[in-house]
């Protein structure tokens, strides 16, 4: 079937989601969270765009956009180029990154908007990640109180749409009042069975035991975990099927961080068209 075309929004306003194929994580370390930022602050200097708040989380990422000349379609296209290329060739990955479209809702009105910024704003609370949501790290929420320090959010475009009053009154709701919002079911990054893991191991590393990857070389070895930990499987469970200490795969995983074949040197999909 065709694909229907996205609903333009006549405010320019857009509440988007980016979400991780298969649910697998986005974001591994920090460093993620902090070039995912440095992108989007390039594209949004490029474009135009205006961030009026954003939330990343491990497996998905939340953004209200307001867009100007540059259609919202190809705004994510340049950010998700800028980002899955760079995860792809930090972990040695390939293939496709983001899921299907990107999902992007028009907020047309005031209403919906403070809806939209509370509900995006307490997601890690929702999530069990932090009990308030300006504790949390990797979200705009906290920028209401303190300069932004070069974050990619225009506090100031923000200020403009939603007066500092009733910005305010819906940065810190009680629980019932946080509306939800529509939109494909997200979820938290899989939980994967041992047998789930066990299936992910053989097709990773191409062995089926522990003992067979203890006598891969070190490069195999280092690729295996990172696309274990791409997959969004633990550190324990890693552990548990290569008979490997977690410290050592903690340790063999930071050491292939930046260990990309050549042949895969730029090969990156972002995995969404328009």
């Amino acid at each position: 079937m065709p694909r229907r075309p996205r609903q333009r929004a006549e405010s320019g306003v857009y509440h988007v989601v980016l979400r991780g194929v298969n649910r697998d994580a986005v974001f591994l370390e920090d460093e993620d969270f902090e070039r995912f930022l440095s992108a989007l602050r390039a594209v949004r200097d490029a474009t135009g765009c205006r961030v009026l708040a954003y939330c990343l989380m491990t497996n998905h990422v939340h953004l209200v956009l307001r867009t100007t000349d540059e259609p919202v379609g190809l705004v994510l296209k340049r950010l998700g180029i800028r980002y899955a290329g760079w995860f792809n060739r930090k972990y040695g990955r390939v293939g496709h990154f983001f899921q299907d479209r990107f999902v992007s809702r028009p907020v047309e009105d005031d209403a919906y908007l403070l809806t939209v910024l509370r509900y995006v704003w307490n997601n890690p609370v929702k999530a069990g990640m932090c009990e308030r949501a300006e504790d949390y790290r990797w979200s705009s929420r906290r920028f209401l109180e303190q300069d932004a320090g070069g974050r990619p959010v225009d506090g100031e475009e923000l200020r403009r749409l939603v007066p500092a009053r009733v910005l305010a009154e819906i940065a810190d709701p009680a629980p019932e009042r946080i509306a939800s919002v529509a939109e494909p079911a997200i979820g938290r990054p899989l939980r994967h069975t041992d047998a789930e893991v066990v299936s992910l191991f053989r097709t990773a590393s191409g062995v089926g035991d522990p003992r067979e990857f203890r006598l891969l070389d070190p490069i195999r070895q280092r690729t295996a975990i990172s696309e274990l930990r791409t997959r969004s499987v633990s550190y324990d469970q890693i552990a548990r099927v290569t008979g490997l200490s977690a410290s050592t795969v903690k340790r063999r995983h930071a050491s292939s961080v930046g260990r990309t074949r050549p042949e895969d040197a730029g090969l990156g999909s972002t995995g969404w068209g328009g």
